[in-house]
C-alpha cells in the first residue's frame, strides 16, 4: 500500500512521447475526456485505429476542453496517414501508450466486499465526481481536482472518505504480493480428484 501510495503521489510529467507529442499526467479530466468519445483506450474491447489513437493523444497532452475540440491540424493528420500505411507504426505507438498507462496506474488496492441489494451508489453520482467535489470540499481548486495524477486524486479521495468514516479497506503490498503467490501456487498445483 505504501509503495504505490508514494508511487502515486510522485507522478512527474510523463516522458514518453506517442505519435511525436509529449503526454501530460493522466487525470480524471483524461479520463472523462475519452470516455466522452468512447475511446479504445478505457474500451479495450474496441479496436485501435489510428484515428482513434490520435485522438487520445490529443486529449492527453491538453491541459483544457478548449484544446482537446480544435480542428485536426495537419500533424495529427499525418500521424493518422502514416499509421494506416503502417500497421507496424500503430503498433510501435498503441505500446508507448500502453506503457505510458501502466506508469501511472496505483491506484489503491480494495479488498472485496460481498455486494449486498443496495449497496451500490445509491445516489446515482458517477464516481469521478464524486473524487472531484470530495477533493474541492477539502481545498483543492477545481482545476487542481481534475487535473492532479489520477491516482493521487483517488487515494486522496479515499483518504477523505476513510476520515468521514467509509468502509473502504486498502490492501497492502504485502497482502496483495501474498493473495498473488497463492494465486499462482494453486493454478501451478494439479487437481487430485
Amino acid at each position: 500500500m505504501e509503495k504505490r501510495w508514494i508511487k502515486a503521489a510522485t507522478i512527474l510529467q510523463p516522458s514518453i512521447e506517442v505519435c511525436g507529442v509529449r503526454l501530460l499526467p493522466f487525470c480524471l479530466r483524461h479520463r472523462i475526456a475519452l470516455e466522452a468519445i468512447s475511446s479504445p483506450v478505457l474500451n479495450t474491447d474496441k479496436h485501435m485505429s489510428p484515428a482513434h489513437l490520435v485522438a487520445a493523444v490529443k486529449i492527453l497532452s491538453s491541459k483544457t476542453l478548449d484544446q482537446v475540440t480544435t480542428p485536426a491540424t495537419l500533424r495529427e493528420r499525418f500521424w493518422v496517414s502514416r499509421m494506416q500505411i503502417s500497421p507496424s507504426i500503430l503498433v510501435s505507438e498503441i505500446s508507448k501508450l500502453v506503457s505510458y498507462l501502466n506508469e501511472q496506474a496505483f491506484w489503491p488496492r480494495f479488498w472485496e466486499k460481498d455486494s449486498k441489494a443496495g449497496t451500490s451508489n445509491q445516489a446515482g453520482i458517477p464516481w469521478q465526481l464524486a473524487v472531484v467535489s470530495s477533493l474541492t470540499r477539502n481545498g483543492c481548486t477545481l482545476e487542481e481536482a481534475w487535473t492532479m495524477p489520477e491516482a493521487e486524486a483517488i487515494w486522496m479521495h479515499m483518504a477523505h472518505s476513510t476520515a468521514l468514516g467509509a468502509d473502504a479497506k486498502v490492501m497492502s503490498d504485502e497482502e496483495y504480493e501474498a493473495i498473488e503467490k497463492y494465486k499462482k501456487q494453486r493454478n501451478q498445483t494439479p487437481d487430485r480428484n
